[in-house]
């Protein structure tokens, strides 16, 4: 049956994906890092290298002034879903509580609003953190953005959903502007009928991540380190009397550690070490591409984006604050019979041509010949492009917390006391907007603090596992699978 791809087991990343135009040049520092020989154990190993594993790393070394820790990464540090993304720390906020108002009701939509809308602050402070020239070179930065629909009837939900929104938030009212059919002339976008204008932020994810993960190794050298090239192949737990301390052993060709605690920070690959998440987070890849702007197009220092937003789909963009450059991904708009071209896809080698076809073609659809002008000359279009993993989860927000048995199978469970395996994962494609304060919040939890500012519905609980389960049973191998994903 075609849907049970949806149920497969996402590996290991390939070792060799597509080239992403963030990592080059890649940190000289942190490229291949890793030690002559594994440590025989550590307090905390965490899986993955991206903006969660590096959110967990620093709360952990900030706040337990003696722990130890050590990041276990299949290939290149942030080389997965952060270093190949769109650039923006972006939440549509008025379509974003519209849709959690429906799945959770009232108050929790608007702790998970607020939630994703603290992001730029926190990622823009740690960014700081680094110290004025490596913050320039991060190109952390505020802008608009402007998101719009191309139909009628679309700016009309657009409408109900602002109205609302407007009355929930009443210290927000103002925030997000409703445009109509002004979009045209006002900011050049053909054939659009309307759409909002809100604040919003940018950021080479990549050079964020390997700095800070470059400053905590300066700094915590001792008891912090990187292993890039070593993926886990195995977790198993081995509580006996003489390694009760570290239950946990961590397989990779390498070696093996024993550990404390782990911290599953792998996004679309996290199904690969906990099979029973299979079917439940489940991996999609997406198309990215840089592109060089017709003469016309302004030059707006990176201080504006769009996301366009079609009857089925959408594309965003942004642009790069010093060169000029166009940072485009999307294409996915065959709707529901596009789904299993990309649903249950974990690997990024291999590209979309349907994807990467519509956004080298619809910047001068969407601008127009007066908003694009011809190409410059001597330069292509299309400057890169590469695909990357994302992870949608079953009940459509992020998994955060101490797994529970029902996570984990046969493997039994642990506890905070004894040592656990712990997850952030499953952000659905906002991965700028979730996964910087879920990776914050998981690690609290590690170290037995309370994390009131996590939404309630992002927390794994056992309650939260059965009925995962439960309706995975209903729908596996059904197209009802798909469409729950999308």
């Amino acid at each position: 049956m075609k849907y049970t791809q949806l149920l497969k087991d996402p590996n290991l990343p390939v070792p060799k994906p597509t080239k992403s135009f963030w990592q080059n040049p890649g940190h000289e520092k942190l490229l291949g890092i890793k030690s002559k020989k594994l440590p025989s154990q550590r307090d905390i190993v965490i899986i993955g290298s991206g903006m969660t594993a590096c959110s967990v790393s620093k709360e952990l070394l900030s706040t337990d002034l003696s722990g130890t820790i050590t990041v276990l990464e299949a290939r290149e540090v942030c080389s997965g879903a952060t270093g190949r993304n769109g650039g923006r720390i972006t939440c549509i906020a008025v379509r974003d509580y519209d849709k959690y108002r429906r799945l959770f009701g009232d108050e929790a939509a608007k702790a998970i609003v607020r939630f994703e809308l603290g992001h730029h602050d926190e990622i823009e402070a740690a960014a700081l953190e680094l110290g004025p020239e490596l913050f320039k070179k991060t190109e952390v930065r505020r802008d608009e953005t402007i998101a719009t629909v191309f139909s009628e009837h679309k700016l009309q939900e657009f409408r109900d959903m602002h109205a609302n929104f407007e009355a929930a938030f009443p210290d927000l009212v103002g925030k997000v502007k409703m445009l109509g059919h002004e979009i045209q002339d006002i900011y050049g976008l053909k054939g659009a009928k309307g759409g909002f204008l809100s604040a919003t932020g940018g950021v080479w994810a990549y050079r964020l991540v390997t700095s800070i993960f470059a400053k905590l190794l300066n700094e915590h050298g001792a008891r912090f380190a990187i292993e890039t090239g070593t993926p886990v192949l195995q977790i198993t737990r081995d509580p006996s009397s003489a390694k009760a301390i570290h239950p946990y052993v961590v397989t990779t060709p390498r070696g093996s550690i024993r550990a404390k605690h782990i911290v599953h920070c792998t996004e679309g690959h996290t199904a690969h070490l906990v099979p029973n998440l299979r079917g439940i987070l489940v991996p999609r890849r997406g198309q990215m591409s840089v592109q060089n702007p017709g003469k016309a197009f302004k030059d707006r220092q990176g201080r504006r984006s769009y996301s366009f937003n079609y009857e089925h789909g959408f594309d965003y963009l942004s642009q790069n604050p010093h060169t000029g450059q166009i940072f485009i991904g999307g294409g996915d708009l065959r709707g529901f019979d596009a789904g299993l071209d990309i649903h249950g896809v974990a690997s990024d080698a291999e590209e979309s041509i349907p994807a990467k076809s519509h956004l080298t073609g619809i910047l001068p659809v969407i601008f127009g010949r007066e908003g694009w002008g011809e190409e410059e000359p001597g330069k292509p279009r299309l400057e890169a492009s590469w695909t990357g993993i994302l992870c949608s989860s079953l009940d459509g927000v992020p998994m955060v917390g101490m797994l529970p048995q029902e996570a984990l199978g046969s493997r039994r469970a642990g506890n905070l006391q004894a040592g656990a395996e712990w997850i952030s994962a499953g952000y659905g494609g906002y991965g700028m907007v979730n996964a910087w304060r879920c990776g914050k919040a998981v690690a609290k939890q590690v170290l037995g603090n309370e994390c009131p500012e996590l939404p309630q519905p992002y927390q794994i609980t056992t309650s939260r596992m059965v009925g995962l389960s439960t309706r995975l049973t209903e729908l596996a191998g059904t197209e009802k699978h798909l469409r729950a994903l999308l």
